[in-house]
């Protein structure tokens, strides 16, 4: 039986130069309710609406998305981390993209 996600978990990014050359310790990104928001840290500030969707472990941009929404996983949740898939434009298969933590 797989374990229950927490209710709220933050994603941290995973490499320094990642959200063109902005890194903080602080999360980007948290998902809640199968939905992925902007954090009070990211540097645009916090969103209202999802950018992304979360299905089983498959990671969708919405149409709040600044690309519009996706046909294909962008991202792949694996354990406590988030990789990118073939579909991202930015795909790296050596990592992860962001780790997730249930708190700050």
């Amino acid at each position: 039986m797989i374990p229950a996600r927490p209710a709220t978990q933050y994603l941290h990014q995973a490499h320094y130069g990642n959200m063109g050359g902005v890194h903080t310790l602080k999360p980007f990104f948290e998902m809640r309710n199968n939905g992925i928001y902007k954090s009070d840290y990211h540097p645009e500030g916090k969103s209202a609406v999802p950018l992304y969707n979360v299905r089983h472990d498959q990671v969708f941009a919405t149409s709040a998305h600044p690309n519009g929404a996706s046909q294909h996983a962008l991202y792949e949740i694996r354990g406590d981390k988030m990789h990118t898939t073939s579909h991202h434009p930015e795909h790296n298969p050596a990592g992860p993209a962001f780790i997730l933590k249930p708190h700050l």
